[in-house]
């Protein structure tokens, strides 16, 4: 298997060019990070207002805006001008009013508080650059009630991704999710060979 795409130079943390930003539309990508395990963890409806933190270049942005419709709308948040860009560019290809990009990090986003139904942060965990400020950010911006999915790479040697060192395991992120939000787990799974995945919820009553 090729691993042009797994291994990008520099750090996630950072804004991406456009040849590593290339590297997410690797054909492989499917084959080791799937899309229907976490589009089904987000359990996505028509009229939602979503949040793909880290979006890069809409690998999960155009499937999640299909499914919210006209009605609701897709952030696609990403510190890269060049996949803004690109977003914006293909959005209006294709005819999805409902995409907005924004050129932004995790750790401020520019948006009201309790604003959307579902987040999603896939393969952004390990490698923020201000994670505690980036969770509770996200934590602001959901709604109660709100569901939001965290996919990252497993802590084990998967011969492809980031360093080791850097990454973090499914229990690590659960343990400094649930103490700093007080959001509740609702599921683990396993999205694919080289990933794990939570599912948060917010109480429905959180002020």
């Amino acid at each position: 298997m090729s691993q042009e795409f797994f291994q990008p130079p520099g750090s996630h943390a950072g804004a991406w060019n456009r040849q590593q930003l290339a590297r997410l539309e690797h054909p492989d990508r499917e084959r080791t990070m799937p899309k229907e395990p976490v589009l089904a963890a987000l359990a996505i409806a028509p009229g939602m207002h979503i949040a793909d933190i880290g979006a890069g270049v809409g690998y999960f942005t155009f499937p999640m805006a299909r499914v919210v419709g006209t009605q609701g709308q897709v952030l696609a948040v990403d510190l890269s001008l060049a996949a803004r860009d690109e977003i914006t560019l293909r959005a209006g290809h294709l005819g999805l009013p409902q995409i907005h990009a924004l050129l932004c990090g995790a750790e401020r986003i520019p948006i009201a508080d309790a604003s959307v139904d579902r987040i999603l942060w896939h393969t952004v965990y390990h490698d923020l650059a201000n994670l505690p400020r980036a969770i509770g950010e996200s934590s602001r911006i959901l709604k109660p009630g709100g569901r939001w999915v965290i996919v990252d790479w497993m802590k084990l040697d998967t011969g492809m991704g980031p360093p080791l060192g850097i990454r973090v395991a499914r229990d690590q992120a659960e343990t400094q999710l649930t103490e700093q939000t007080g959001l509740h787990v609702v599921d683990r799974f396993i999205p694919g060979p080289v990933t794990w995945g939570l599912v948060m919820e917010k109480s429905a009553n959180a002020g």
